[in-house]
């Protein structure tokens, strides 16, 4: 959607679906497919800022690798609340979505949503995690901070090596 567009109509509601296409791009190494996006909300200009506040719901089968066992996981209809703000102009400050050039991408945007909401581990198997491993074990915080009070300080066995004669 082009920036005078977005101009023009400040307050605009948007109900658009979306298709895979083997272009897409999602930066994400487990996800292979995202298709039957749909996004349903609203876009709310702000002119003195140059911000677009986006409030919408993002629904969207999405077809992934599952992390622990490498098979196809499909995921249909699930959801992403999406609320967050662009800006067209630079702002000082690094914590902000800043949209380069004048075209508002809803796809895309979209897209980037729905990866930022997907783990990096994703999987179907919400069991344990082995704990097997060489030389380590799985601590909670709590014994970690309790091994380390634990902990003997090597320099007090150097201590031992010194003789005191009376």
């Amino acid at each position: 959607m082009l920036k005078k567009i977005i101009e023009m109509n400040k307050h605009q509601k948007i109900d658009l679906n979306f298709s895979y296409e083997p272009t897409d791009q999602y930066h994400h190494d487990l996800i292979k497919k995202i298709d039957n996006i749909s996004v349903v909300g609203t876009l709310n200009y702000q002119d003195n800022l140059k911000c677009l506040l986006v409030q919408a719901k993002i629904f969207a089968t999405i077809e992934a690798v599952d992390a622990r066992d490498g098979q196809i996981i499909v995921s249909e209809n699930q959801s992403f609340e999406w609320d967050d703000e662009y800006y067209f102009a630079q702002i000082a400050a690094d914590q902000h979505n800043l949209v380069l050039g004048d075209d508002f991408d809803i796809k895309g945007y979209a897209i980037e949503q729905i990866v930022l909401n997907i783990p990096l581990n994703f999987t179907k198997n919400c069991g344990k995690i082995s704990f097997v491993g060489k030389d380590f074990k799985l601590l909670s915080e709590e014994e970690f901070e309790q091994e380390q009070l634990d902990k003997i300080d090597p320099r007090w066995e150097v201590l031992k090596d010194f003789k005191v004669d009376k």
